[in-house]
């Protein structure tokens, strides 16, 4: 085995470190001793030779491996992205009861949810959280995490348990926007900040909807592309998208603004329902789709007509278009068919409320802070104070 001084160059740029002048002297002197005429090199000496040289080349191969991994240069071909680690829940910190210096002035926002038949939860002008437990009759204010963002949203399955979401600002077309949610397990005495583990800054955020304290849902969207529904199925420690909701019959999501809006998903026995929305040649339009696999995908199932009232899914078949008497609609049949029926449904507003039910009989309707009751599935009504207004 010989060597010459291409070899000795490179086996010196690869070592670690700039070998000094008296190394490169050892190492030469040894290699030409190591290499006499081949007529002439005694058995010993050849031996005596390859084993310097292996040991030589050994050394120069560790010193090799024992560099760092030079990083990716801009001609790399793929980078492995580093995960993002996962945020841990913050541990739990006092809730914050502010009250109102006085009466909230009407006309004020208002949200809802009521996860029960009795327990109803109030969001008021998104800085004051109201509990009730006998169906919006009495009132008591709860306190809030110490440091919400606007516009809050609020997500409770009983009387104790509970979420809230916080959002940034949106980006233009809500191309993004940051999202951040709270869990209280005490009616809001304590809350833990759990980040938004699997939630991506793509699209806005709205409608958090829990179902019970472990299955959760969030929808998002944009002004150019298909929503997606983004759900947990540990309390909201981690989030994974859904497939995006496909194009029902009829509409043709095609960017700018011409796409859906997915609602509040509502879990009603082994099936998950969400309604969504959108505007065609300047109408209101109305779909529902259904989930058999917990909410990774969805499948169209009915749509509404294209009236301007509040829709509402009351139970899988019947779903309806709250309107002021006597136009408001119904179906019983997931779409189908539609007909009137006879709710006595009024408001002074010039706007649709919101609607949510609890369960196929008790409902509420609320616009511009004003707040009804239905405890028949929606033909009867009556006006409930909003909280922080007397």
């Amino acid at each position: 085995m010989t060597f010459d001084e291409r070899d000795l160059a490179s086996a010196l740029e690869r070592r670690s470190g700039h070998p000094t002048g008296e190394y490169r002297g050892r190492l030469s002197a040894i290699i030409a001793t190591g290499r006499p005429e081949a007529n002439r090199i005694s058995p010993l000496a050849m031996v005596a030779s390859v084993l310097i040289a292996a040991a030589l080349i050994a050394s120069l191969v560790l010193a090799c491996h024992a560099l760092p991994a030079p990083a990716p240069g801009a001609a790399s071909s793929a980078r492995v992205a580093t995960p993002t680690p996962l945020q841990s829940p913050s541990p739990p910190v006092a809730g914050v009861l502010n009250r109102p210096a006085g009466p909230i002035a009407m006309p004020a926002d208002v949200t809802l949810s009521a996860p029960t038949q009795d327990v109803v939860w109030a969001l008021v002008i998104e800085q004051y959280l109201y509990r009730s437990t006998d169906r919006g009759r009495t009132w008591e204010q709860r306190p809030m995490p110490p440091y919400v963002g606007r516009p809050p949203e609020i997500s409770f399955v009983d009387d104790r348990e509970g979420w809230l979401i916080e959002t940034g600002s949106p980006a233009t077309q809500c191309e993004g926007e940051a999202a951040s949610i709270w869990h209280t397990a005490d009616a809001g005495t304590t809350w833990e900040h759990l980040g938004s583990n699997g939630i991506s800054l793509a699209q806005c955020k709205r409608d958090l909807s829990f179902v019970d304290s472990l299955h959760g849902f969030l929808s998002a969207w944009d002004d150019n592309h298909a929503p997606v529904i983004y759900r947990t199925v540990n309390g909201g420690l981690t989030w994974s998208s859904s497939s995006p909701l496909p194009d029902p019959p009829g509409w043709t999501t095609q960017g700018a603004g011409v796409t859906l809006q997915a609602g509040p998903v509502r879990d009603i026995g082994a099936l998950l329902l969400v309604p969504a929305f959108g505007y065609q040649s300047g109408a209101s339009v109305q779909y529902v789709f259904q989930s058999h696999d917990g909410g990774a995908t969805w499948t169209y199932v009915g749509s509404a007509t294209k009236g301007a009232g509040a829709f509402a899914i009351v139970t899988p078949s019947r779903w309806i278009e709250l309107l002021v008497s006597p136009d408001s609609l119904e179906t019983t049949d997931s779409g189908a068919t539609w007909h009137r029926f006879a709710s006595d449904y009024s408001q002074a507003a010039g706007v649709a409320p919101v609607v949510i039910f609890a369960g196929p009989d008790v409902g509420y309707a609320t616009v511009r802070g004003g707040i009804q009751l239905t405890t028949d599935g929606g033909l009867h009504w009556t006006y409930l104070t909003t909280p922080g207004t007397t």
